[in-house]
């Protein structure tokens, strides 16, 4: 008898299978949550800018005080007495150093004449120079400034320079020339020695 051929079956062949197994375990996972993005963070606003404190102007009548009340200031005048005082002190050192040349010539069998006062005057003018100058630039005053408690300093009352230091020996000179007249016509203000060294004198 001729067979029939068989209907086909539902059922699915050997080489039909797939050949991959499916993972139950990846099947019961929950799907991967979407990856968060950091969200940019937002700067913090800037301070506002502190406002800077502006110094005022003291007045003018706070001003006037405070300068009047300035021990170095210019106005306060140094009376005629001590002036007079400071310079017969720094007269006797100078009296007292042409005595001790006199004597030492005299040891040293020298008589000097009238042909050599040139020669002492020359040596006492370069003793005062000195005298004047170095004391005056380092320290302000005078053997007889320090013993009638006078100072010289500028008018902002910083130190005295060499050439204001020159300039006061050259007005010491022109009042002892003139027998302290200019400092009788000054009086309590500043005096011809003050101005020509553009400095001023102050009480300790």
């Amino acid at each position: 008898m001729p067979r029939h051929p068989e209907p086909p079956s539902d059922e699915p062949l050997l080489f039909d299978l797939p050949l991959e197994i499916p993972d139950r375990s990846r099947a019961s996972e929950p799907p991967p949550e979407p990856r968060r993005t950091r969200a940019a963070v937002a700067p913090a606003p800037a301070e506002p800018p502190r406002p800077v404190p502006v110094k005022t102007a003291p007045p003018v009548r706070e001003m006037e005080e405070e300068v009047a009340d300035d021990p170095m200031d210019a106005e306060h005048g140094v009376e005629i007495g001590s002036r007079f005082a400071s310079g017969g002190a720094d007269l006797l050192v100078h009296a007292a150093v042409t005595v001790i040349l006199l004597i030492g010539s005299r040891m040293m069998g020298i008589r000097p004449d009238l042909a050599d006062w040139p020669a002492f005057a020359l040596f006492l003018l370069a003793f005062s120079f000195l005298y004047m100058v170095v004391p005056l630039a380092f320290w302000g005053h005078t053997l007889g400034m320090a013993w009638s408690g006078l100072v010289a300093r500028n008018r902002d009352g910083e130190p005295l320079t060499f050439d204001q230091t020159a300039r006061r020996w050259l007005g010491s000179l022109l009042s002892a020339g003139a027998l302290g007249l200019p400092l009788l016509l000054t009086g309590e203000g500043r005096s011809l020695t003050d101005r020509i060294s553009g400095s001023a004198t102050y009480r300790t």
